[in-house]
């Protein structure tokens, strides 16, 4: 099966600090390679606030694929649920306190190449 996109970007969330979840999503959302799908699961169904955000975003980016569990599973599960739904050749891995350089994926992907 051919993948739909270079990289698949997986992320899981649970109960970060607002600020620091914005910042990490915007940091993949503005990278400078454009092939890729964000995939972020939201492991905290309780948090109306990260719900919300993470909606917002979904609503103005379609690369954002969102997965939103019942109930708590734990990183390790959450990320299994993203991988089995990826699209892309290669996955990157972040985490919603992380901050990516402009340039991460495309460096990554260079390099994989």
């Amino acid at each position: 099966m051919k993948n739909k996109y270079s990289i698949s970007v997986l992320m899981s969330v649970y109960n970060e600090p607002l600020d620091w979840l914005k910042q990490s999503i915007d940091s993949i959302l503005n990278q400078s390679f454009n092939d890729y799908e964000f995939i972020i699961i939201n492991d905290n169904p309780n948090r109306m606030n990260t719900k919300n955000i993470l909606r917002a975003y979904r609503d103005k980016d379609t690369r954002i694929v969102l997965l939103e569990n019942p109930c708590n599973i734990g990183l390790t599960k959450s990320l299994n649920k993203g991988l089995k739904i990826a699209k892309g050749k290669y996955i990157a891995r972040m985490d919603a306190d992380d901050i990516s350089v402009l340039n991460r994926l495309k460096i990554q992907y260079n390099y994989m190449e």
